[in-house]
């Protein structure tokens, strides 16, 4: 085989990696889509795990339809029809790790305004939750405790919440079990946390009110397993910040150790 052989075959390969390289650079594999959205030049429509090229002309059935997509190298990025010649023109990285989860903590709680932080907005509950909460603040005995009431099928459910010490817990079956059965599917739009002083007079106090989201965790998992998936070579920071981050913005803020539970135990991420 002459030089010139060797150069042609070398150059070939070279060709090869630049050529694959650049189309990994380029495609984008959906994790969750809301709506309806079509690849233009196919007819297929976006679900989770399709894979397609950054400059793919998308059709958006409905002006609220969007859909969040990764790339290994480029990072994650919230598609809507408004950003789409933003995403297809961009060369640089999307949505860069700002090293912070997106949770809600898991320190002590030390007064009202801390747990109406602590609870605001949409709450994602997986299976339990468990809070630190200052014994200054709000003590638990038999006589002092914390319940949870909500309306369902126009009647008012209260239940009280199981602690260890210090420690509220609040469990997702238990809480969502009404006359021995738990409700399928449940649809609840707010609940309230009270918390109870039982003496000569019962002193019932709110706390606030919250919005209880309940992800269908078997979903849940296929998109979070295409963010780890593509991910996989980043450190279980950077993986834990952008799980929390999507889990922000499509279904509400977690809890923290309770995020982390919950990979540990599907996906054995662990620092």
């Amino acid at each position: 085989m002459n030089k010139s052989h060797v150069f042609l075959i070398f150059s070939f390969f070279v060709f090869q990696f630049t050529l694959t390289t650049s189309f990994a650079q380029d495609k984008f594999t959906v994790i969750k889509v809301s709506g309806n959205i079509v690849i233009q030049s196919t007819g297929s429509v976006l679900n989770i795990g399709t894979a397609f090229s950054q400059n793919e002309d998308l059709l958006f059935k409905n002006v609220a339809s969007r859909a969040a997509v990764i790339n290994p190298q480029r990072g994650r990025f919230l598609l809507t029809s408004d950003n789409l010649s933003e995403f297809k023109d961009s060369k640089s990285n999307f949505l860069p790790s700002s090293g912070k989860v997106s949770a809600r903590g898991g320190g002590a709680i030390l007064n009202t305004n801390d747990l109406k932080n602590y609870f605001e907005g949409n709450y994602v509950i997986f299976d339990k939750i468990k809070i630190k909460i200052s014994p200054a603040a709000y003590p638990m005995d038999e006589k002092k405790y914390f319940y949870i009431r909500y309306s369902y099928k126009n009647e008012t459910i209260n239940k009280k919440l199981v602690y260890i010490s210090d420690t509220l817990i609040i469990t997702k079956n238990e809480l969502l079990t009404v006359d021995g059965k738990q409700i399928p599917n449940p649809e609840i739009t707010e609940m309230k946390l009270m918390y109870m002083e039982e003496g000569e007079k019962y002193v019932s106090t709110p706390i606030c009110v919250f919005t209880p989201v309940f992800p269908d965790l078997d979903q849940l998992k296929e998109e979070v397993k295409i963010i780890i998936d593509q991910m996989k070579n980043k450190t279980y920071n950077e993986k834990l910040c952008e799980t929390s981050s999507y889990i922000n913005e499509f279904y509400g803020k977690p809890e923290e150790n309770n995020l982390k539970d919950w990979l540990k135990d599907n996906f054995n991420l662990k620092p």
